[in-house]
């Protein structure tokens, strides 16, 4: 006989009830503020007895209420991270080293990723910031600091690299000199470039570096030497194609390392040789730029110190401690290594 889709015979599994810190105190034979405190490590507890509640903690399955314990710590411990994306290596590397710099502050991340949706990005800034986190940090090109601030209230919120009273500058202006300079110097008059729409502290000017730096040199600087990217392979891909067919370009350098791949894998497809027929420099150097055939020339953007920056400021506003107007500057540089020709030689 089957009644509500269950069988004579068939057992019913019903869900465990949820331990209790009074039934870990009971099994051990202390209080409940004795095991609270042997959790927190608020108050000293002798070895032997942690050791039987930890022992019974683990018997019984307790786990603590993190809401619990944020209500009455005034704290949850956690970091809300509102990212762009996560798929594209040098945004994954800079949550990792997020997550490592916070930790040194006892603080644990929570990511949010939203795209490049405005709507999106405010949705998920107020909803971080209606208690579910200590701090937010705004990693979003769309929303500018003003804004992130007024969405996120009371929470403290600092937007990466953006943040008005202590910003971090980057002189993407003299990178786009230095390496239009180094390829110069290495015989190329012809040099594409792969757009990015993701340079947060500014506006892309590199294009009008760009032609200023042709007409200074007095040679030709083509719209068809450049391209619009979105920080994919598959632009890299149809950048290159582009560029090196109608740019005529000896050249590409792109706005990261994921559009640099896609020309190198546009060039093995086409059967054209990387640094021989075509020379190409990246900006990030995410960990594959080295291990790439051949290793990729690119540019390494500053993350450790933008990281160690973006975190030391926002554990300035959670302790409430007064901020120095003045910001810093970092360096970009050039790594150079085997995808760039010389054509001097």
């Amino acid at each position: 006989m089957r009644r509500y889709g269950i069988s004579t015979g068939e057992s019913i599994i019903m869900a465990k009830r949820a331990a209790t810190i009074i039934d870990v105190a009971k099994a051990v034979g202390v209080s409940p503020s004795t095991v609270s405190h042997a959790i927190s490590g608020k108050r000293e507890i002798s070895i032997p007895v942690k050791e039987r509640i930890f022992e019974k903690i683990r018997e019984l399955d307790y786990r603590p209420s993190f809401f619990a314990q944020a209500l009455k710590n005034s704290s949850t411990g956690l970091i809300g991270v509102v990212a762009n994306e996560c798929r594209n290596p040098s945004a994954a590397m800079f949550i990792d080293a997020l997550t490592a710099e916070l930790e040194k502050f006892s603080y644990r991340p929570v990511v949010g990723l939203t795209g490049l949706n405005h709507e999106k990005g405010e949705e998920m800034l107020r909803r971080f910031s209606s208690g579910l986190v200590d701090g937010v940090i705004n990693m979003l090109p769309q929303i500018a600091p003003e804004e992130a601030q007024q969405l996120c209230g009371s929470v403290p919120v600092v937007t990466n690299i953006r943040e008005q009273l202590i910003p971090v500058w980057l002189d993407y202006n003299k990178l786009t000199l230095d390496i239009l300079t180094y390829l110069w110097g290495m015989g190329h008059r012809k040099i594409g470039y792969i757009t990015s729409p993701l340079r947060m502290d500014r506006q892309d000017t590199t294009v009008e570096v760009m032609a200023k730096f042709c007409a200074d040199a007095g040679v030709e600087f083509s719209p068809e030497q450049v391209y619009e990217g979105d920080d994919t392979i598959e632009c890299g891909i149809a950048g290159a194609e582009r560029i090196f067919r109608h740019g005529k370009v000896t050249a590409i350098f792109s706005g990261n390392d994921q559009m640099a791949f896609g020309v190198y894998r546009w060039a093995y497809r086409n059967g054209i040789r990387i640094p021989e027929d075509l020379s190409v420099i990246g900006f990030d150097d995410v960990p594959q730029a080295a291990t790439i055939i051949p290793p990729l020339t690119t540019v390494r953007f500053p993350v450790k110190e933008i990281v160690e920056h973006t975190v030391k400021l926002l554990v300035a506003k959670l302790k409430k401690h007064p901020l120095v107007p003045g910001g810093v500057t970092l360096d970009m540089p050039l790594v150079v290594r085997d995808s760039v020709a010389d054509l001097n030689a």
